[in-house]
């Protein structure tokens, strides 16, 4: 069965909900580290912010879409869901 429009938008909301816990993480533990590593680390901070802004740029034409032209946007949108995911993986490593 095929995933409504509202229960995936819901989904994307959630994620990126989950996401902005912890980039405000990330941003706090940048916070504490040396000069060195704050450029490297803000560098990631920012490519996450990003990414999570075209993600909620796409949830958000999702919402204004008719229902019969949302699975068009859905396919954006979980281009962009799987970056930032990737994004998020390739972060961990240097804020864990």
């Amino acid at each position: 069965m095929s995933e409504t429009k509202n229960a995936y938008i819901e989904r994307q909301r959630e994620n990126l909900k989950s996401w902005n816990v912890e980039i405000d993480k990330y941003q706090e533990r940048a916070s504490r580290t040396s000069d060195k590593m704050l450029d490297k680390l803000n560098k990631h901070i920012v490519e996450l912010k990003e990414k999570r802004a075209g993600l909620e740029e796409k949830v958000s034409e999702m919402e204004k879409s008719l229902e019969s032209g949302w699975e068009d946007l859905k396919i954006g949108a979980e281009k962009s869901f799987k970056e930032l995911d990737k994004a998020f993986k390739a972060a961990k490593t240097h804020f864990n």
